[in-house]
């Protein structure tokens, strides 16, 4: 099953018959609520899901690469945790500070895939203009209160 990449658009995917060894399918879910471990697993799957998308291994400063007019991508994921954190990677965490300049400059020409896992293994799936959500969202973070703005209900 194959897409077309439309913006803006929710798509929904049911990941419940993943598998991994002899994990429950209980402790698998709970796994892939964690953005660090599922980011790892989502962003070849997306390439199969849209096949537009070339996934680039490493940390690039994006994650595909669109293989007809070479758009970048960043996938982030919407986390129960965290929501979701869009600016750099080098801006989040301990210690890191936020650098509006840097955040807006790589949003202007970044299309981002995020990718909601809270209710894993069901997986919704939007693409975002960078630009917009800056100015939706300009500290690079989407909290989980706005979950459905960027999902709908």
């Amino acid at each position: 099953m194959s897409f077309k990449i439309n913006y803006d658009k929710v798509y929904k995917f049911d990941l419940s018959n993943c598998l991994f060894g002899t994990l429950s399918k209980e402790k698998l879910y709970e796994i892939g609520k964690d953005g660090r471990f599922a980011s790892h697993l989502l962003e070849p799957q997306l390439e199969e899901w849209f096949p537009e998308l070339k996934h680039v291994k490493g940390c690039k400063g994006y994650d595909h690469i669109h293989r007809q007019d070479a758009r970048l991508f960043d996938a982030k994921n919407f986390t129960h945790a965290s929501g979701c954190k869009f600016m750099p990677s080098n801006m989040i965490g301990t210690g890191r500070k936020f650098d509006e300049e840097a955040f807006l400059k790589k949003t202007k020409d970044m299309s981002y895939i995020i990718c909601d896992i809270v209710d894993f293994p069901s997986v919704s799936v939007v693409f975002k203009h960078g630009k917009e959500l800056a100015k939706s969202y300009p500290k690079g973070n989407i909290s989980l209160a706005k979950r459905s703005e960027v999902f709908g209900a």
